[in-house]
């Protein structure tokens, strides 16, 4: 597939809604995005599945992908996460606190293989303050950030449930960012590809 991401290879390690709809996001731009998935497969597919380890939900945020099963545990996979690490350009990830460390897919590991990486992180609470090593999810975020409260419009709070409106948010954010820093990226290889302000 050809566009604005054509020839931008990404490592896709996350599950779910979230970070998964920022990689379908970069693969509708033209970019090669390859999901990596325990050898259990994302949980996502067998959500309202609609055939064997297939739902609708994990296709709408995952098609135009490859998939490559891997058992991040097992000490064999270090070797082809270093191997891919070096012919990578973005790499996603939504993992709880603390899981890409102990995976060997943290920002840490894989930038002093492949210093011009850009890695995207999704955690539900940020990196910093009193909430940051704690899970998250939809219905988390929406309750988090008074979207309920606003949904029960002074009544008991009720969640949006006819979609999952905060993953989806932050996924367009994710893809958002990485096309910012691809641009950065590629300004300070050739600067003088830069804007020309108009007059």
């Amino acid at each position: 597939m050809t566009g604005a991401l054509s020839g931008v290879r990404v490592l896709d390690f996350s599950e779910y809604i979230a970070g998964p709809y920022a990689g379908v996001m970069l693969a509708d731009m033209g970019a090669q995005v390859t999901k990596i998935e325990p050898p259990h497969g994302d949980f996502w597919r067998l959500t309202n599945s609609i055939a064997p380890s297939e739902s609708r939900g994990f296709i709408g945020v995952n098609r135009g992908k490859r998939s490559v099963s891997i058992d991040l545990k097992k000490p064999e996979a270090g070797e082809f996460i270093r191997r891919a690490a070096l012919y990578t350009d973005v790499m996603l990830a939504n993992y709880r606190p603390g899981v890409a460390a102990r995976l060997g897919v943290d920002y840490q590991t894989l930038a002093a293989i492949n210093p011009r990486l850009i890695y995207c992180e999704n955690t539900a609470f940020g990196n910093a303050g009193p909430y940051k090593d704690r899970a998250g999810y939809d219905l988390i975020s929406q309750a988090m950030t008074g979207i309920m409260a606003f949904e029960g419009a002074g009544g008991p709070p009720r969640p949006i449930i006819t979609t999952s409106v905060t993953d989806l948010a932050a996924g367009m954010f994710m893809a958002y960012a990485i096309a910012s820093a691809l641009y950065q990226a590629r300004l300070a290889l050739v600067p003088e590809l830069g804007f020309v302000p108009l007059k």
